[in-house]
């Protein structure tokens, strides 16, 4: 093979060798096997191509350190998977709107009831975090007066939801929660 032609052949193998360690040290297992794979493909055609004691030994070397490359990746674990186990699951906010809230416990709807006072004014609004099945909610009075209650216990909170995010739901008003309760 010609001498140029056999350098730049060795040179470009060379490149794709050291992208091969770089995702190697990244710990990407399938880009650095589908790497592997392509400096090797291109090894087995420069193999048959050498003439001469240079060009043969080059290769050898190079069959070599590219062998280095299969020992590594056997040694790179596969990415984790997300899980309930591992990492974080994406969290979806609960929308709420009139079915879903009819959707709760009675016992739990009449102590929101209860806590809302007897201010038929009075609009409560859901937390959007969490299975949605004791959900926290504040109270917002006719007076502008914020309560913000666990939905565990139904106690005070010391600070009022999260507004002006997605973490809490649209209003419902006194009335809407009462005929909930009524229809159950």
């Amino acid at each position: 093979m010609d001498p140029n032609k056999f350098r730049e052949s060795r040179l470009a193998i060379n490149r794709l060798y050291e992208d091969v360690n770089v995702l190697i040290e990244q710990n990407a297992l399938e880009a650095s096997k589908a790497g592997y794979q392509e400096v090797n493909s291109q090894l087995d055609t420069l193999r048959p191509q050498a003439e001469g004691e240079i060009q043969e030994r080059s290769v050898k070397n190079l069959s070599i350190k590219i062998g280095a490359l299969s020992t590594h990746i056997d040694k790179l674990k596969p990415a984790k998977k997300t899980g309930a186990a591992g990492g974080k699951k994406a969290k979806i906010a609960i929308v709420w709107d009139e079915d879903r809230v009819g959707q709760l416990s009675p016992a739990f709807l009449k102590k929101v009831y209860i806590n809302m006072g007897e201010d038929t004014d009075a609009k409560v609004c859901f937390g959007t975090t969490g299975k949605g099945i004791r959900p926290s909610y504040q109270v917002e009075f006719s007076n502008q007066k914020v309560i913000a209650f666990s939905g565990a216990g139904h106690g005070p909170q010391k600070k009022p939801l999260s507004t002006g995010t997605k973490k809490i739901s649209q209003p419902f008003s006194y009335e809407l929660i009462g005929s909930i309760l009524n229809g159950k």
